[in-house]
C-alpha cells in the first residue's frame, strides 16, 4: 500500500508526516485503480480531514485517520437528488482508512473559483449553497437515522466543549473577562441547543464543499453531518461569506446575503445564543487543528482561528455582530 515519500510535499500535507501522506496516496492509487482510475492522471482536490483526488471520471476520498465512512455513504444515498451530491460508486475500509469513490461531476470547487467570481455571482452562489442545504433540512425526518447529535466542530457534551475552552485559554492567554465570556457563550449554546428544532445540518457548509459550474451544482462531503439547530450551518455560512482567508472582516454582497439568510432562519427565541455559541465551537475546533501542527508558524495570537475567536468574544461579536443586534 505504501509508497516512498517524494521530494515535493503537497500544500495540503505540509503539516503531516511524509510517510503517512505517502501511505494515504498509495492507498488512493489502489482504490482508484479498482474503479478504472489512474492517480497520476487525477488532481488533488481541496480538503483537510480527508485526501481527495478527482479525475478519470471518478473522485476518490481517503480518510487520514481511522474513520469508517459507511454512515456517511448511507446518508448520501438517502439524500434527495436535488442536493446534487455525486453518485457513490463504492466505499470501504483498508488498513483502517475509510474511503469513498464517487462519480466525477462537471464543475469547479467553489472555494477555488471564488476569487474569480463577480460580486453578483458570489451573492447568487451563497443563496444557491443555502438552497441545497435547505433541501437537506426539509428531508430531516427521513435522514435522522443516518446522523449523530455531535461531530465535526460540535462536541458530544458540554464537558468536551469545556476541555476545548481550557486549551484555548492556555494557548491564547485570555484575560479574565474573555475567559468568563467564553465559558458563558459555550454554556449558552448547550442550554439552548436541546430545546431548539433539530434538523440535519451539513456540518461543514463551506465554499470548498460545493461545486460551481456557472451556478452551484452540488453539495459535497457530508462527513460532519450532524443533528442539531440550524445555526450550526448558518454560523459557518456567515463566516465563509463575511471573513477573508486571513481572518479579516469582508464587507460584500455575499456577506450581506449570508446575514439575510441567517436572520430569516435563526430560531426566534434562542437564535442569538445558538449562532454565537456555534461560531465559538467552530473556531475552537480550528484552533485545536492549528495547535496540533508542530510546524505552525507565527505568533499564536495571529493565527486565523485565534483572531476570529477573540473577535467573537468582543462586545460586538466579531463576524456575527449583525446577527446579535
Amino acid at each position: 500500500m505504501t509508497e516512498e515519500p517524494g521530494t515535493d510535499i503537497h500544500p495540503l500535507d505540509q503539516h503531516r508526516d511524509p510517510l503517512h501522506a505517502a501511505g494515504v496516496r498509495g492507498l488512493a492509487a489502489e482504490v482508484a485503480a479498482q474503479y478504472g482510475g489512474e492517480l497520476t492522471r487525477m488532481r488533488r482536490a481541496n480538503g483537510y480531514s480527508n485526501a481527495t483526488w478527482v479525475g478519470d471520471g471518478i473522485a476518490v476520498r481517503i480518510a487520514h485517520t481511522p474513520v469508517d465512512m459507511a454512515r456517511e455513504a448511507a446518508l448520501v444515498r438517502a439524500l434527495p437528488r436535488e442536493v446534487g451530491h455525486p453518485e457513490i460508486l463504492g466505499e470501504g475500509t483498508t488498513d483502517g482508512h475509510g474511503w469513498i469513490v464517487s462519480a466525477e461531476v462537471r464543475g469547479q470547487n467553489l472555494h477555488e473559483v471564488w476569487p474569480t467570481l463577480s460580486p453578483v455571482e458570489r451573492r447568487r452562489a451563497v443563496h444557491q449553497l443555502w438552497a441545497r442545504a435547505h433541501i437537506v433540512y426539509d428531508a430531516s425526518p427521513s435522514l435522522r437515522p443516518h446522523v449523530a447529535t455531535h461531530g465535526g466542530y460540535v462536541p458530544a457534551s458540554l464537558g468536551d466543549a469545556t476541555a476545548a475552552v481550557r486549551r484555548a485559554e492556555a494557548a491564547l492567554r485570555l484575560t479574565s473577562a474573555q475567559r468568563s465570556r467564553l465559558h458563558e457563550l459555550v454554556e449558552g449554546y448547550f442550554r439552548a441547543a436541546p430545546v431548539a428544532e433539530q434538523t440535519v445540518n451539513h456540518g461543514d457548509l463551506a465554499l470548498m464543499n460545493a461545486l460551481w459550474d456557472g451556478e452551484v451544482v452540488a453539495l459535497l462531503d457530508f462527513e460532519f453531518a450532524v443533528l442539531g439547530p440550524v445555526e450550526i450551518d448558518l454560523s459557518r455560512l456567515v463566516c465563509e461569506a463575511c471573513v477573508s482567508e486571513e481572518g479579516r472582516p469582508v464587507d460584500s454582497e455575499a456577506g450581506a446575503a449570508a446575514v439575510e439568510i441567517a436572520v430569516r432562519h435563526m430560531d426566534p427565541v434562542h437564535g442569538r445564543a445558538l449562532i454565537h455559541g456555534a461560531a465559538i465551537l467552530d473556531q475552537l475546533r480550528d484552533l485545536d487543528i492549528w495547535l496540533a501542527h508542530d510546524s505552525a508558524e507565527g505568533r499564536v495570537e495571529d493565527w486565523r482561528p485565534c483572531r476570529l475567536l477573540t473577535d467573537l468574544l468582543d462586545a460586538k461579536g466579531g463576524y456575527i455582530a449583525p446577527l446579535l443586534r
